[in-house]
């Protein structure tokens, strides 16, 4: 599963109109910008949706603010820019729960991730690690030999998760899937109680965020990483092979986008692509992402639009077949 024509318009553009007549008719913000994002400060999300906001504010005159809702799945943060103005001032930060999961995860949702908003840009992507508890698994160290542990293990091997419906937990209902492997879910509150109970070998196996799980990694070998989920390998952590290395086809990496109200202008759609993507595209960016362990993403909304149906139908597919419910 890989990840992923202005020619008209520029034609019909006079060739010889001066750079102030162009620059008069791209749209730009006339007040503060709000970037609203589902996660708590100090995390990931928060802190790339951060960087983004101080490098935007440089190039698009006005200050743009992070505003943090937390809860509810992201549907909290989805809702509140769904019921905004539509007016180019009011962006969400999303990653594959609000656009993806969630029409599938929720009974009722008061927004339609499918029709609602349309990407604008990626952020980042950043894989989670396949990590195995040496205490439970101490001959496992590749992904061939976890899956014939797997398939030896009567009853189906328990494996844990931040919780039902999370992204760790249809991860591996993902791999399950491909591999064709009886497992049990055992949900945790968090990746916190799920490490430890990992490291004392209570539970086996678990797919974990690199940033939570890289320190048992890298410290000790209390835990270790068999695999990455990025569909190539992780320039971080270069000897960790892919998944897809052994299940071809897979790619199960959170990632981290800038969306907008569909129902924008089309002009002003193409003046905020064109603002994010020229930040996504800086040196400043590109320094963020080395700091944070991240990789870029693709950019084209053509492309963008249709990495959104591939990951609408992968993570809805992998919500039906685990049963999951949220309310």
């Amino acid at each position: 599963m890989k990840r992923r024509t202005l020619i008209s318009a520029a034609l019909a553009a006079p060739l010889a109109a001066p750079p102030l007549v162009r620059a008069q008719s791209a749209w730009v913000p006339t007040r503060p910008m709000r970037l609203v994002l589902p996660f708590a400060p100090g995390g990931l999300t928060d802190i790339l949706a951060r960087a983004a906001a101080d490098l935007l504010h440089k190039r698009l005159g006005q200050p743009v603010v992070v505003e943090n809702r937390a809860g509810a799945g992201g549907n909290l943060a989805a809702e509140a820019v769904a019921r905004a103005v539509p007016d180019g001032h009011t962006l969400l930060v999303a990653t594959q729960g609000i656009i993806a999961i969630n029409k599938a995860l929720y009974a009722r949702l008061s927004y339609d991730p499918d029709q609602d908003f349309t990407p604008i840009a990626m952020l980042a992507q950043q894989p989670n690690l396949l990590v195995v508890s040496p205490r439970a698994l101490p001959n496992v160290t590749n992904v061939a030999q976890l899956i014939e542990a797997i398939r030896a293990t009567p009853g189906g091997m328990p494996y844990g998760s931040n919780g039902v419906g999370s992204f760790t937990h249809l991860s591996m209902e993902l791999f399950r899937a491909v591999a064709g492997l009886e497992m049990t879910h055992v949900p945790y509150r968090g990746s916190a109680p799920l490490l430890t109970d990992m490291v004392a070998g209570t539970i086996p196996v678990a797919f974990d965020g690199l940033a939570t799980s890289a320190a048992q990694v890298r410290a000790g070998g209390a835990l270790k990483a068999i695999a990455v989920t990025s569909g190539t390998r992780f320039r971080a952590m270069p000897d960790v092979p892919a998944v897809s290395e052994t299940l071809p086809g897979f790619d199960a990496s959170p990632w981290y986008g800038i969306f907008a109200q569909s129902a924008l202008p089309s002009a002003v759609l193409d003046s905020l692509a064109s603002a994010i993507g020229e930040v996504m595209q800086s040196p400043e960016w590109a320094a963020v992402l080395t700091q944070r362990e991240a990789d870029s993403m693709p950019q084209g909304r053509v492309e963008l639009a249709r990495l959104m149906a591939r990951e609408r139908q992968v993570w809805r597919e992998a919500v039906t077949r685990s049963g999951a419910r949220a309310e």
